[in-house]
């Protein structure tokens, strides 16, 4: 009788695992997960099939698949391919909500910080590659749900320039910045931050927009519209400086 015959599953188990190899699955039944973290493994699994293969080629087996669940438990969550897809674009405007949020932000902090701020967290978030991958796919599938790429726009690129648009006009109001139009002044910062970059996503082109590369474009395109946005004085009210020369007593009778 061998050692291992000798020693009860469960720790021959334990044994097995330390050693690097996987130990055989437990008897009974599996553990649950709740329905929460089941449609969380859903979506993701659904996300990086949809980008690898493209909405139309991808099937629901596929997904069902790569997600490690029957094809009764993803029709359960989600009934048709199109509501599926639709969840995993509201997934990534979620998260995006909840990686910013203007509620804490006073119009008494400094504005540099607050732009470097946003334009920040924006801009890694909009030029990740997983977001990228999810824009290509949205541009392929515009013809079909035009609707989700307006909404996924206006949730991404237009929620920024929401805020940066409120912010810029409470500065104005505040005489802290003299722009005639924050809309557009609105438009045109968020344009210098990311509209190059991630054009180059789009297509692929060049490596992946590093941490370091992000902060110095932030950096550079806060500075230039702060020296262009604050008010400057005027140079009819500025005080002209002296010539120099003592007026003699003619001049100063006539």
């Amino acid at each position: 009788m061998s050692i291992s015959n000798s020693l009860s599953p469960e720790y021959v188990g334990k044994i097995v695992t330390k050693r690097g190899v996987r130990a055989p699955a437990r008897r009974g039944r599996p553990c649950l997960i709740t329905e929460l973290e089941r449609r969380g493994l859903l979506l993701d699994a659904a996300e990086r099939v949809f980008v690898e293969l493209g909405y139309t080629e991808a099937s629901m087996d596929d997904i069902a698949r790569r997600a490690g669940m029957s094809k009764k438990t993803l029709y359960q969550l989600y009934d048709t391919k199109e509501a599926l897809f639709v969840a995993v674009i509201a997934a990534r405007r979620a998260e995006l909500a909840q990686t910013l949020s203007a509620d804490d932000i006073s119009d008494s902090l400094p504005a540099e910080f607050v732009l470097r701020h946003f334009l920040l967290g924006f801009a890694r978030f909009l030029l990740a590659p997983r977001q990228a991958a999810l824009y290509r796919l949205m541009i392929a599938e515009v013809h079909r749900t035009p609707e989700l790429a307006r909404a996924m726009h206006q949730d991404c690129p237009g929620k920024l320039c929401h805020f940066l648009q409120n912010w810029i006009a409470r500065q104005k109001a505040l005489g802290i910045l003299d722009v005639s139009d924050p809309e557009m002044a609105a438009g045109m910062l968020f344009s210098m931050v990311i509209a190059e970059p991630q054009m180059r996503a789009f297509m692929c082109e060049g490596n992946e927009a590093d941490l370091s590369f992000i902060e110095g474009r932030v950096e550079s395109a806060v500075k230039l519209f702060l020296d262009g946005a604050r008010p400057r004085v005027s140079v009819s009210t500025q005080k002209k400086p002296s010539s120099g020369k003592k007026k003699t007593g003619d001049e100063e009778r006539g």
